[in-house]
């Protein structure tokens, strides 16, 4: 009884001082844990020119949505779904959907590893040097050369404020495909900051070739590719120029291509910019019917009235080596927060 009384006198006084310590706790647990939503837009209206003056329209050229968490101890996790415009083979458009990423992270101690269906690393200096992706992809992913998701693991290292060095071991069919056959595609790049503004990468893979491939009529083997990169950038302008080599291309015994990109941008307002490129792609060997070459002529300007919105008007040009110039007027938009 004595016992009882004594729980009785003591239990509000436990209840408040529980109650006054779930601020506390709930503090800590958004401390260890937070979360922001991902929305991306391209978007454009685009005018053919010339012999070319019949293709016009709006174009939804993506559109994902998805949910990053950042937990403690330095992990964090993405998944994202994309909605993007894709064309067959007689030139008809469609929406197709599909898992962008699916991936876990960690960073800490100068480290970082991803794990999943994972952001690739080969090309993404190059990217934010060229800072348009809403208007035209990055030279590697435009002409077929690597994909800018895999499913895989991506690891990487800052040694310095000066060099960092990542690898990569993915399925190589991009993320669309289970790898199913044992075959994977082998990754390394290592960035160079030497001093302010300026940028080096060299990177370079091994890509096996596909056992579902290897069924088709024709020699196949394994793809390599290596690419370099420099740029400079200042609070006026940036300028970027990337060689990139790919051996067997498309897995076609003999076919290399070499392609060369330089694109500018020029700030001539806060919240206006002035932005130039040019892509070069040339095939050498015996068998290159399986590739495009030519040249890209890109040209604009940009507007972002909000830091979550940018809008262009941008002339692109394709000139193939033995076709027809292909001449565009294009209105493109992005949101993205």
């Amino acid at each position: 009884m004595m016992i009882g009384k004594q729980l009785k006198r003591w239990w509000p006084a436990v209840m408040l001082t529980a109650i006054s310590l779930q601020p506390a706790v709930a503090q800590e647990s958004e401390k260890a844990f937070s979360g922001k939503p991902v929305l991306t837009l391209f978007s454009n209206y685009k005018a053919g020119l010339g012999h070319k003056n019949e293709n016009s329209g709006f174009n939804l050229d993506r559109a994902f949505v998805g949910y990053e968490g950042f937990f403690a101890k330095g992990f964090s996790a993405k998944i994202l779904m994309n909605v993007e415009t894709v064309a067959d083979e007689n030139g008809n458009t469609k929406f197709n959907g599909y898992l962008k990423n699916a991936q876990i992270d960690w960073k800490g101690n100068g480290f970082f590893v991803s794990a999943g269906l994972v952001n690739l690393k080969q090309f993404s200096e190059q990217e934010n040097f060229w800072g348009h992706r809403y208007i035209f992809k990055s030279f590697q992913e435009e002409y077929g050369i690597v994909f800018c998701e895999d499913i895989g693991v991506v690891a990487g290292y800052e040694f310095s404020p000066l060099i960092s060095a990542d690898l990569a071991l993915t399925n190589g069919e991009g993320r669309k495909f289970k790898n199913m056959d044992n075959k994977y595609k082998y990754g390394a790049g290592i960035t160079l900051k030497p001093a302010k503004g300026f940028m080096f990468r060299i990177y370079g893979d091994i890509y096996n070739t596909p056992e579902y491939l290897k069924t088709d009529a024709g020699v196949q083997k394994d793809q390599y590719s290596v690419a370099a990169f420099a740029g400079y950038s200042n609070s006026w302008f940036s300028l970027g120029a990337e060689y990139n080599r790919a051996f067997n291309y498309k897995f076609s015994s003999g076919t290399d291509v070499n392609g060369y990109s330089v694109y500018t941008t020029v700030n001539i307002a806060s919240k206006m910019h002035l932005f130039g490129r040019f892509d070069l792609l040339d095939a050498v060997g015996e068998n290159t019917n399986n590739v495009s070459e030519g040249h890209t002529i890109i040209g604009g300007f940009e507007y972002s009235p909000i830091r979550q919105v940018r809008i262009s008007p941008n002339y692109q040009s394709w000139k193939a080596r033995n076709g027809r110039r292909e001449n565009y007027l294009l209105l493109s938009v992005e949101c993205k927060i």
